[in-house]
């Protein structure tokens, strides 16, 4: 027994030899900010929107892409398991009994009637010397977490396309009443046109070109009811509405886009430990990890396996005496295996791991590139579309004025009725791109959100102990 426990002993400390992984970054030169920015976890709150709130949360909670995704997160915390299983001794239970009973022809006597039970514990165990072993469960570690933050990155995913589709939803709703409202108003017109021409007042031609601006009017509602129609089906499926739901209940509606209230500016120069939080750059870096570790995974070949198997129990030829002092038994091995030749397999296996680990550094450097490259255009189209916004509130005013002052010269006779077409058509297409912009000014900061990260926080990356 003093023996096993000092060539344990032995192992444990040559383990300690292992190779490790290395666990630097690449180095990437990042832009310097003294912003200090912080994002709320629970972005969508901001706009104040209970609807959305609720849409967002059933979305979390039925979608089925990200239950897909969360069913690969269980099934690689398994494979970590099943990897971490092998850095412990394995333990089995073994027993059995039986009679048997010899020919006569080989005894040439009476027939030999024997009998054999056993009860034993038997234990194997890998020494870790090069870190095999190790370095599997720390990928298998890696690739969960790389996997985690896929399913973090999913989940803002999702939340930002809810919110968005929700936005357009909702925009698709005021153009839509607006265009009912413009028909509403071009058929009152048109009703007067025809009561002044009965009249006398008026030409037929300014019947006709107040009948052609309502049939225009007119041809937007198929187009808008068909949109609804469309985006309506798409929320559906994104927060996982059943097919019966879909068609009966349909998604409900919350504030309109004018009254949904929006958050402060971002400043346009952030903390770059902002954006490297985002949950693709973490699993970007976990899957750098975890091609490193199997770079030493594969080195390890090279070197000899070394394994230790114990056996410690009972055995009778009688089972009354199977447990008496005289039965124990115990045995103790130990056995090493070396590659001597494998005509180079070893040596292509190091070779596919460090190939494998230039792509991970590609797309951890892509990976980062890629968030500053969204982010600054983002915070770019965050100011654009508010400018434009206001630049199209101030032209459905304008556009007010000048319809009012056309109906007053026309009532009076100073113009044609072409002027008041003029300003209706040019006012209904400006209200029309009010609403498409302040959708675009809410949907700019759900991008903005989203480039952010979130306000996702990364766990620490650190390797096994």
């Amino acid at each position: 027994m003093l023996k096993t426990i000092l060539s344990l002993s032995i192992g444990l400390a040559l383990s300690a030899c292992a190779f490790s992984p290395d666990s630097s970054l690449p180095v990437t030169q990042l832009p310097v900010a003294t912003s200090k920015v912080s994002v709320n976890p629970n972005w969508w709150t901001q706009f104040n929107d209970p609807t959305l709130n609720q849409l967002i949360a059933t979305a979390l909670e039925n979608n089925q892409n990200l239950a897909l995704i969360t069913a690969r997160v269980d099934e690689s915390r398994a494979k970590l398991g099943i990897a971490a299983s092998a850095q412990l001794p394995r333990i089995d239970i073994v027993g059995g009994g039986g009679r048997s009973e010899q020919s006569r022809n080989i005894t040439g006597s009476n027939p030999i009637v024997s009998s054999d039970y056993k009860l034993a514990a038997q234990a194997s165990w890998e020494i870790d010397l090069w870190g095999r072993v190790r370095n599997s469960t720390f990928a298998a570690k890696q690739d969960l977490m790389a996997v985690e933050y896929n399913r973090d990155a999913a989940r803002l995913a999702l939340s930002a396309e809810v919110a968005q589709n929700y936005f357009n939803l909702r925009a698709l709703d005021d153009q839509l009443d607006i265009t009912k409202n413009t028909i509403q108003s071009r058929l009152e017109s048109f009703d007067l046109q025809q009561k002044r021409y009965r009249g006398g007042v008026t030409s037929e031609l300014d019947v006709k070109q107040s009948e052609v601006e309502l049939a225009s009017a007119q041809s937007n509602l198929p187009d808008f009811t068909e949109a609804i129609a469309r985006t309506e089906s798409a929320l559906s499926v994104l927060i996982g509405q059943s097919p019966r739901a879909m068609m009966d209940e349909g998604i409900a509606r919350g504030k309109s886009i004018p009254e949904l209230q929006i958050a402060d500016p971002i400043p346009a120069e952030l903390s770059s430990d902002l954006l490297l939080k985002r949950p693709d750059i973490a699993q970007a870096e976990a899957n750098l990890m975890v091609a490193r570790a199997r770079i030493q995974v594969a080195r390890a070949a090279y070197f000899p396996t070394i394994s230790l198997t114990g056996l410690l129990g009972i055995e009778s030829k009688n089972l009354n005496n199977l447990f008496s002092s005289n039965s124990n038994i115990w045995s103790f091995s130990g056995n090493l295996a070396m590659p001597l030749f494998n005509s180079g397999l070893t040596a292509a296996q190091v070779e596919q791991a460090k190939a494998q680990e230039k792509q991970a550094v590609a797309q951890y450097q892509q990976a980062i590139q890629i968030a500053f490259s969204e982010t600054r255009t983002s915070l770019i189209s965050n100011r654009t579309v508010t400018e434009k916004t206001a630049f199209e509130q101030k032209q459905v005013n304008a556009l007010k004025v000048q319809l009012k002052l056309a109906k007053l010269r026309y009532d009076n006779g100073y113009s044609s009725y072409l002027e008041v077409l003029d300003a209706q058509r040019s006012l209904f297409n400006t209200q029309l791109n009010l609403v498409k912009a302040q959708r675009n000014q809410i949907n700019a900061r759900v991008e903005l959100y989203k480039a952010l990260g979130g306000g996702w926080e990364k766990v620490a990356n650190n390797p096994l102990n």
